[in-house]
């Protein structure tokens, strides 16, 4: 018999818990409830089905530890735990069952060991503990499981070596020992591990040489050294040379160790189905050998954090399939190869920290799926090249701490899907910032240190989710746009070391995300205001400002004439007055004439007016009288 949560959907949607009804179903064979969301403890009533062969509860949130009752389930050959919330020890009886080849009790918070008693289970195939809170040695009795296909004891707190005894299990197909806090080398009884398809030792701090037996896994697929303390021994990196017998060999990671010497030309002979080579952060030196060109079908490649020398080799451009080229911190020199714009699928390229020169080529503008190009921390020269404003899936541009020189082309600074950050730090270059407004969609952009020299545009304010906005140490100058106020996502502005001019925006206040704020060595003047983003304000933020006010903050107080903006009565009151000023004049020149008209015989275009004094203009006017007016 037969039951699922997919055939008895009420289970799932009307149930918190697993009903202890179920226990009286005595003639059930296979139980599964996976993928569910069943709360609470497991009934102990589900021991009492002694016929149950297949019992899956994973992926749920049940709690509590697992029940003693369970070791009745003798005929049981798959239990399924996994993905849950179970606490406790695992129970030395799941030993004595005899018929199981699956147990999974992963991702729970299992505590103790992992008991010897596992070791009986002579039909097991399959056994995941990973992601526990499981600590100690890994048993040497689990070596009797010798059916044994799949180990994965990943992300636990064991302790101790392989053991090499493990070199019984010659069954084994996929062994997964991630982040489990294993030391010592890795025993060379693993040669006998023929059947090997996948393995995954990384992150833990096993030491040593890599067995050259791995070279015997003509199965291998992926095989994963990475973070560790291996290191290649005095005869360079030979199991690169031994692993070109593993024609499957998928996945190979070995970066984050300690591997010395030279990259030998047979990297070029390794599997041509290999789709990821790792060798980042070791001490490998010397040239990238051209051979590497001959792995086809190469997607990522990884020789980061190294001591390469010596240029880029051209044929990298060649590899049809490559997405990912991280060639950072290494010591590389020369240009940077024209034919990457022929790697029409690569998406990122990373060459930060070396020693390229020369001009960013026109060619990258060509890879339609380039996503992250960083260039940084080289000797970069000319000018950034229009061409990559074709390149409209980028998302993330470093070209900082290079010699750039000329403006940033429009068809850049208006790239739309730019979705990270937009970085020209430390460069030469100047010219209009206006097309930036339209990057809506990134989060950072730092144009420190550079000669920008124009007024800061308040269209800049149309990017929205911006989150850091770096312009200082240039020459920008004018006001500061108050509508950047708008950028209600910025915790950090720094406009510091510009030639800023005009008060700071009131409307400042009210950007609550931003935590940072420099305004330092500008030319402002007025108040600085106390509340919002002001509160945490500190002098240095400020200071170099000599028309600053404010009386806190190691600011002079402010005087009336220079911190008060014009009021609005004054703004009324003014052209008034200058309004009756000239209605007065307009009167007197009206009356002017008319006095002229009344004591002249002869045409006015011939006789000089007649000079009036100024008692007869004060008779005239009944002594300026408000009546006549």
């Amino acid at each position: 018999m037969l039951f699922s949560s997919t055939a008895c959907g009420f289970l799932e949607s009307h149930w918190y818990g697993i009903t202890s009804f179920l226990g009286n179903l005595s003639f059930l064979r296979v139980l599964d409830l996976k993928t569910n969301s069943f709360q609470g403890h497991i009934p102990y009533q589900l021991g009492r089905l002694f016929r149950l062969r297949w019992l899956q509860l994973s992926d749920n949130n049940l709690s509590g530890s697992i029940p003693p009752e369970f070791s009745h389930l003798s005929n049981l050959e798959a239990l399924g735990l996994g993905g849950n919330e179970l606490t406790g020890i695992i129970p030395p009886f799941l030993g004595n069952m005899s018929f199981l080849n699956i147990l999974s009790l992963s991702e729970n918070a299992l505590q103790g060991g992992i008991p010897a008693e596992l070791g009986m289970l002579s039909q097991l195939k399959w056994l995941d503990l990973c992601m526990n809170n499981l600590t100690g040695l890994i048993p040497v009795a689990l070596s009797n499981c010798t059916r044994l296909q799949t180990l994965e004891l990943c992300d636990i707190n064991l302790n101790g070596p392989i053991p090499w005894e493990f070199g019984r299990l010659s069954e084994l197909q996929k062994v997964v020992l991630w982040k489990s806090q294993l030391s010592g080398e890795i025993p060379r009884s693993v040669g006998n591990w023929t059947h090997l398809e996948e393995l995954d030792l990384a992150t833990n701090q096993l030491s040593g040489t890599v067995p050259l037996e791995f070279g015997k896994m003509q199965q291998l697929r992926s095989f994963i050294l990475h973070g560790n303390n291996f290191v290649s021994g005095s005869s360079g990196l030979p199991i690169l040379t031994v692993l070109t017998n593993c024609s499957s060999l998928e996945l190979l990671v070995l970066g984050d160790n300690h591997l010395t010497g030279v990259l030998p030309t047979s990297v070029g002979r390794l599997s041509n189905s290999l789709s990821f080579l790792s060798l980042g952060s070791n001490e490998i030196g010397g040239n990238i050998p051209n051979e590497i060109v001959n792995l086809t079908n190469l997607a990522t490649l990884d020789l980061s954090a190294n001591r390469f020398n010596g240029t880029i080799p051209s044929a990298l451009g060649n590899l049809p399939n490559l997405e990912r080229l991280y060639l950072d911190a290494n010591n590389l020199q020369g240009r940077i190869r024209e034919s990457f714009g022929q790697s029409i699928r690569l998406g990122l390229l990373s060459l930060i920290e070396n020693m390229l020169s020369g001009q960013i080529p026109d060619s990258l503008g060509e890879l339609p799926q380039l996503r992250d190009l960083l260039l940084n921390h080289n000797q970069l020269s000319g000018k950034i090249p229009a061409s990559l404003g074709r390149c409209q899936t980028l998302e993330t541009v470093d070209f900082s701490h290079n010699k750039l020189t000329g403006n940033i082309p429009p068809e850049v600074a208006g790239l739309q899907n730019l979705q990270f950050y937009f970085n020209v730090s430390s460069n030469f270059l100047q010219g209009s910032i206006l097309e930036m407004s339209k990057m809506v969609m990134v989060l950072a952009i730092d144009l420190s240190q550079n000669n920008f020299s124009v007024v800061i545009p308040s269209a800049l304010a149309s990017c929205k989710r911006l989150e850091y906005l770096n312009l200082s140490w240039n020459k920008f100058e004018g006001p500061i746009p108050a509508s950047l106020a708008d950028l209600q996502n910025l915790q950090y502005m720094d406009l510091s070391r510009n030639n800023l001019s005009g008060m700071i925006p009131v409307t400042f206040k009210k950007m609550k995300m931003l935590r940072h704020l420099n305004l330092s060595s500008n030319q402002l003047t007025g108040e600085v205001p106390k509340e919002g983003a002001f509160a945490t304000l500190d002098a240095s933020e400020v200071m170099g400002n000599l028309g600053l006010c404010g009386g806190w903050i190691n600011l002079p107080p402010c005087s009336h004439s220079n911190h008060k903006q014009p009021s609005v009565s004054k703004k009324v009151i003014i052209p008034v007055i200058v309004g009756i000023a000239i209605l007065i004049m307009s009167l007197l020149l009206v009356l002017f004439s008319y006095i002229l008209c009344r004591h002249s015989s002869t045409p006015a275009l011939n006789v000089w007016p007649p000079k009036i004094s100024y008692e007869e203009l004060v008779d005239a006017t009944g002594g300026f009288s408000d009546k006549i007016f």
